[in-house]
Formats: C-alpha cells, sequence, structure tokens
C-alpha cells in the first residue's frame, strides 16, 4: 500500500509539472498572441492612416454583388457620403450619373472579373448633392487566402478640374486658330472684292443699258426680221432670238447680280472682325426686327414660325444692326434648309445662369446638315446649298459677326431631322449714370435724341437749343457727353468747339458732332481741332445709340 501511494504521488508530481509547464507554454503563446495581435491591430492601423490620408483620392471596396465594404476619407471628401452612410449600406451604383457610366462600369467589371487583370477608365459620378464629376478610375480584383477573387477595389482621382481647363484651352486655341484664319482670309477677299467690284458694275450697268436699247431696237428688228425669218444676227436666227432675247439677257442680268451678291457678301465678311459703334441694347428687340426683314422669305416659303421670347432679359453691349443680321443669317439658313411642306422655324431667346449668358437659338425641321461639313460649316465657301445659290458665307459672317462680340456660337443637327444654332452674348451691368448734353436747333431732332438716351440706358440727358445756350450749360452740367449740331443761328458748332478747346477743364469732353451737310468746310476745320466723330443726318438712331 505503502508503494502504491508514493507511486501516486510521484504521478501526480509529474502531472503538476507538466501541468505546469503548459501553463508557461500557454502563457507564452497569449503573449504571442497578444505580440500579433497588436502588430496586426498598428498594421491595420497604418494602413488605415495611408488610406485616410489620401484625402483626395477616393479608395473604396466592394464584394462581388457591388455592396460597399470599405470607404476612405479621400471617397467622403470626393462624393460627401459617409462612410457610415456606405459601409454596408449601398451599392456602388448610387454614384452612377446615367445608364451610359452603369453600363461602362459593369463591362469593366465583368472583364476584370473574368481575366484578373486591373482596367483603367474615365467615368462621370455623380456626389451626394447631385453634382457631376469627372473620375479616372482604376479597378483591381480582391483576392481571399486561397487566391480566389471576392471583391473589386477601386481608386478614382477627380479630374474634373483639369477636364474643363483642357476643354477650355482647346476652345480657346481653336477660337484663336479660326480667328487667325478669318483674318488672313479677310484681307484676301477684301482684296479680291476690290478687284472684282469695278468691272462687275460696268458689266451689270451695260446690261441694263442694253436691255432698254434691245427693248427700243426690237420693233426695228420686228419689222425687218419677220421678212427674213431664217436670216441670222450673230449666229442667231431671227425666230430664236424673237422667242430668247429676253430670256437671255434676263440670265445675263442675274448672273451679274448674283456676282454682285457675292462681292458684297466677300465685303462684309472682310470687315466684320472689327465691329464698332456698340452699345446697351436688347437681343429681343434685335429678334423682332430681324423677323420683319424675313417676312418676305417666310411667306414665301410656307414655313411655319415659332417664336419664344424671354422677358426681362438683362442688356448686352452690342451693334443692333450686327445683332440683326446675325439672327437673320441663321434665320435665312434655317429656311432653305427645310425641304418639305410641313417646315417649322422656332426662334427662342432665354438667360443662363451658370455663366450669366443671354442666348438666342434658331431651330428647323429640315434636313440637317451634312456630316462632310459640320467640322468646317463656319468656313467661308463651304455650303451644301450651291444648287440654291448659295455662297457659302453667309455663316461665316455670322461666326465673325458673333466673335466680334464676345460671343459664342454653336449648333447640334441630325441628318433629315433639323439643326439648332445656338448664340451667346455675355451681359453687360449697366454703367454708372451719365451726363449727356444734346445741343440742336431742330426741336424735334432734341426730343426724339433725348427720349432715346434716356431708353438705352441710365443717362441723365439735358438740351440746349443753340451754341450759347450749351457753353452757358457746359460750365454748370459739366456733361460727359456733347451731342453738337453743327449748323445753328447765333453761335454754330464750330464756335462751341473752339470754345471747348480753349478750356483745359473742357479737355477730356466726348464730342459727337451731327450735321445734314456732309460736305461743308466748317467739318474740315472741326476735325483738325479733334473732334473727328461726325454722324451726318439722317442717322440710323440704334445704330447713333
Amino acid at each position: 500500500i505503502m508503494k502504491h501511494e508514493k507511486k501516486t504521488e510521484k504521478q501526480l508530481t509529474d502531472e503538476l509539472e507538466a501541468l505546469r509547464q503548459r501553463v508557461t507554454e500557454l502563457e507564452v503563446l497569449e503573449v504571442e498572441r497578444n505580440r500579433t495581435e497588436e502588430a496586426l491591430r498598428k498594421a491595420n492601423t497604418f494602413l488605415k492612416n495611408i488610406l485616410d490620408s489620401s484625402s483626395s483620392i477616393s479608395i473604396l471596396s466592394t464584394d462581388l454583388e457591388g455592396n460597399v465594404l470599405f470607404w476612405n476619407t479621400g471617397a467622403e471628401n470626393i462624393f460627401g457620403y459617409k462612410a457610415d452612410e456606405m459601409v454596408g449600406r449601398q451599392k456602388i451604383d448610387i454614384l452612377y450619373s446615367d445608364d451610359e457610366t452603369n453600363k461602362v462600369t459593369k463591362e469593366l467589371s465583368a472583364s476584370l472579373l473574368k481575366d484578373g487583370e486591373g482596367k483603367s477608365c474615365e467615368i462621370k459620378e455623380r456626389t451626394k448633392n447631385g453634382r457631376e464629376l469627372c473620375i479616372h478610375l482604376t479597378l483591381s480584383p480582391r483576392f481571399d487566402e486561397n487566391g480566389e477573387i471576392v471583391g473589386i477595389l477601386g481608386i478614382g482621382e477627380d479630374i474634373t478640374e483639369r477636364v474643363q481647363a483642357e476643354e477650355a484651352l482647346k476652345t480657346s486655341q481653336e477660337k484663336l486658330y479660326q480667328a487667325q484664319k478669318m483674318d488672313t482670309l479677310g484681307t484676301l477677299v477684301a482684296g479680291m472684292a476690290h478687284e472684282i467690284n469695278n468691272p462687275i458694275n460696268l458689266i451689270m450697268y451695260n446690261i441694263s443699258l442694253f436691255q432698254k436699247v434691245w427693248h427700243d431696237c426690237l420693233p426695228v428688228l420686228n419689222q425687218y426680221g419677220g421678212k427674213e425669218p431664217g436670216r441670222k444676227y450673230g449666229g442667231l436666227t431671227y425666230d430664236f432670238l424673237e422667242e430668247n432675247s429676253d430670256r437671255l439677257l434676263s440670265d445675263m442680268d442675274m448672273a451679274a447680280n448674283r456676282v454682285a451678291k457675292i462681292v458684297s457678301d466677300l465685303k462684309n465678311f472682310a470687315r466684320q472682325s472689327n465691329v464698332v459703334d456698340k452699345s446697351s441694347m436688347q437681343i429681343n428687340t434685335a429678334v423682332e426686327n430681324a423677323l420683319r426683314l424675313a417676312q418676305t422669305s417666310l411667306r414665301k416659303s410656307g414655313v411655319e414660325l415659332e417664336v419664344d421670347l424671354a422677358s426681362d432679359l438683362p442688356s448686352l453691349k452690342g451693334n443692333l444692326q450686327n445683332i440683326e443680321q446675325i439672327i437673320l443669317n441663321l434665320v435665312i439658313n434655317a429656311v432653305q434648309a427645310i425641304d418639305h411642306d410641313q417646315g417649322v422655324v422656332r426662334i427662342a431667346t432665354g438667360f443662363q445662369n451658370k455663366d450669366r449668358r443671354i442666348f438666342v437659338s434658331i431651330t428647323d425641321n429640315g434636313c440637317g446638315v451634312a456630316p462632310d461639313i459640320s467640322d468646317k460649316l463656319f468656313d467661308p465657301f463651304v455650303t451644301d446649298k450651291q444648287a440654291e445659290g448659295g455662297t457659302g458665307l453667309g455663316l461665316s459672317v455670322t461666326y465673325s459677326l458673333v466673335n466680334a462680340h464676345d460671343g459664342e456660337i454653336v449648333f447640334q443637327s441630325q441628318k433629315g431631322k433639323g439643326t439648332t444654332f445656338t448664340v451667346f452674348f455675355p451681359t453687360v451691368v449697366k454703367e454708372a449714370t451719365g451726363r449727356i448734353l444734346v445741343v440742336d436747333d431742330d426741336k424735334s431732332i432734341r426730343d426724339m435724341l433725348t427720349k432715346a438716351l434716356a431708353e438705352a440706358g441710365p443717362y441723365l440727358v439735358e438740351e440746349a437749343s443753340n451754341g450759347i445756350e450749351a457753353c452757358i450749360k457746359l460750365g454748370t452740367y459739366r456733361p460727359d457727353l456733347l451731342i453738337l449740331d453743327m449748323f445753328m443761328p447765333e453761335m454754330d458748332g464750330l464756335e462751341v468747339c473752339r470754345t471747348i478747346k480753349s478750356e483745359t477743364e473742357f479737355s477730356d469732353m466726348n464730342v459727337i458732332i451731327t450735321t445734314g451737310f456732309p460736305d461743308h468746310q466748317k467739318l474740315k476745320e472741326v476735325a483738325a481741332l479733334g473732334f473727328d466723330r461726325i454722324h451726318y443726318k439722317p442717322f440710323n438712331l440704334p445704330d447713333f445709340l
């Protein structure tokens, strides 16, 4: 029994020692596990700090169904969604701005899951507040410990500003190239027009003269030619001349007038780059005036006209006649583009808040722009209407006039469905109130100018009926602009100009001379004094303003 008890005691001691060793091993393992967990925690914290420090780069991860599993600070900053709004709560397609983006990303994801290779693209995505961004997106597969793809890692960079800057630079370069090209062509066509103008005028005059002479001589020809109908005159029989002479002369006259029109268009094109006499004006006024000018063309064509003019539009600074020409050219172009009997031309005006520009758009349901000329539509002599007599200069002139007003013209077209041209103009803030003195001995002229100036801008307008009264008001009223008639009783405009020239306090005054005598010697004298802004009566009021 004693032996058995001692053996049992020894066994217990051995077991106890083994237990102590096991406890020690477990303690060592616990220490190692704690060290590993701490290292892993530090590694995770380090990795998260790295991912979150990329505040301008979105880094996110999804499972194979598109559920968001990770969402870094950069993604929060770019898209506006917090991590707790996205992780485990949303699918990634909440960011997709349209069906096209959804389709592209799904195709990329499918390709990535198929071949296991990363993909990159530029797509449009939508922020929480609805803003659309351009994102450079890189997608990579995410693997588990067995090498199986379990999700997708996406890294995105917001390149919206860069894309916008590149587009703006491209647009500026295109405008510069177009402007340089137009300047060069303008110099060329101005010379051509000058050389062609004199001979064509002579031809047109002689055709007109010959038509009169021919009709006066026709009775004599009928008297003698009728006796010998087979006799030839210049190789043509009497019968032929009797039947076709009017048409031949009419064709000659029409052809000469067509050449004259081309020359006129060339001259217009050559001088469009330097528009002067700009003033504050309303786009709706230009539209209404242009439509009155286009009434004949619209009536003959049978096209239905729809007009939608926005009210209370801001003013633009421009030349009313030139703006009217822009609209008239586009309306006529729209009418000519309609090749069926259900034609509709719609003209509308409006205001674009994002860049504070006003616009006028002209839409037709015609044949559309031929694809082979769409990229050079505003170049001179480019047209698909040669058969209808088009010279290819109308849109070139329009383009130059728009540029001269710091505007922009764009178009959208579908073959067989129609075209929309839209012209944008910058708006102007009304300048500080200016003082104007109108001097004319004709009360009706004074009344007309006073009323027109008051409506044209925030001006204070005074008037005087002669030079003496004008000189008195120069000292008391101190106008910023003097509109001065040249010929008046008691004291004429020349004497007023001499008074202004002699007084240093009036040396910076702006003066416009008006007169109904364009060739008078006094105009040379007043110009010699430095007053060379002269408008001849009767002047066009919109142009004058």
